[in-house]
């Protein structure tokens, strides 16, 4: 893994442990990129762009298909999802973006979806982070 990086993911690890996020998180758009749509609700416009069947050419790893991240914690995962953005902007391009936040996003829906009375954002965006340091070391 790549030394900056992985300092880089021990300091936004110590930001979330911290909760020196929250205030920041207040400040950002929910997430919308690469097929990937993070939300605090599900709408009429997010159902049906998760419906709107689309071809996807590409290698990617992951199943190639869009995902919606609906949680309460939807300012909190997005302010994270632009961290790692900036994070790995050298090595992600336009085809390893869609597996990158792809399995971002996989593994928030999964954690929600295995923990349906979660009511603290830390949780889930510890997930997060693990998955992207997973990726980080491929």
């Amino acid at each position: 893994m790549n030394e900056t990086i992985a300092k880089q993911l021990d300091e936004l690890q110590r930001k979330i442990e911290a909760g020196d996020f929250i205030r920041d998180a207040q400040t950002v758009s929910e997430w919308g990129g690469a097929d990937v749509i993070i939300s605090s609700r599900l709408s009429q416009d997010v159902e049906k762009w998760l419906g709107d069947g689309h071809l996807v050419i590409s290698l990617q790893d992951t199943e190639p298909r869009r995902r919606a991240v609906i949680t309460a914690c939807s300012k909190e995962l997005s302010w994270l999802f632009y961290r790692l953005r900036d994070i790995f902007v050298g090595t992600i391009d336009f085809m390893s973006k869609y597996d990158f936040y792809g399995r971002l996003a996989q593994s928030a829906i999964d954690y929600i979806e295995a923990n349906k009375e979660c009511s603290e954002c830390t949780h889930l965006l510890k997930t997060v982070l693990d998955e992207a340091k997973r990726m980080s070391s491929i």
